[in-house]
């Protein structure tokens, strides 16, 4: 009995770095296929990479994010970590799409953002999971929700996303 009690105690003590393990690796895809995004569509990746805490003390924002990204609250949650940012320009539009842990607390949800420093919506129609914000002169398109939690797009909806902004007539503000 005392056996099978320390295997079970073991197994989960292997349980924590396989998954760190894991989730580190799947960080890795998401980064080179960011990068490969952002090559593909002509703007640039600029980082950092993913967060290695989930709860930071407290949010940094440094350019070519804007200062109100700090106060912003996609659906009533405060961002609390940004990785994976590109940025750019389509049709003469500032673009950054990136990573964020949104959430007050603990636990947090992944959600992937695209902001566009416009007033119009420049994203057409949207998918029902994800949502359009207007803000400080900002379109923000941020989702995908299911089950009423944000997690990251993919990657096919990015590029599905950044395409109807290259094709966007009169996309200036």
């Amino acid at each position: 009995m005392a056996a099978v009690i320390l295997l079970r105690y073991l197994l989960m003590l292997a349980a924590v770095p396989l998954i760190s393990v894991g989730l580190r690796i799947m960080h890795l895809f998401r980064a080179r296929a960011m990068r490969n995004l952002a090559a593909r569509w002509g703007l640039q990746y600029i980082g950092p990479a993913a967060p290695r805490w989930w709860n930071p003390s407290r949010l940094r924002i440094s350019p070519p994010l804007p200062n109100w990204l700090s106060q912003f609250r996609p659906s009533g949650r405060r961002i609390r970590q940004v990785w994976n940012v590109v940025e750019g320009e389509q049709n003469g539009v500032t673009i950054l799409i990136f990573d964020t842990i949104v959430g007050q607390y603990r636990g947090g949800a992944p959600c992937t953002m695209v902001a566009c420093q416009t007033e119009q919506n420049p994203f057409g129609m949207v998918s029902s999971r994800d949502r359009v914000i207007q803000s400080y002169g900002w379109t923000v398109l941020h989702g995908a929700w299911m089950l009423w939690f944000p997690w990251t797009m993919s990657i096919k909806r990015l590029d599905n996303y950044v395409m109807e902004l290259r094709v966007h007539p009169g996309l200036r503000t």
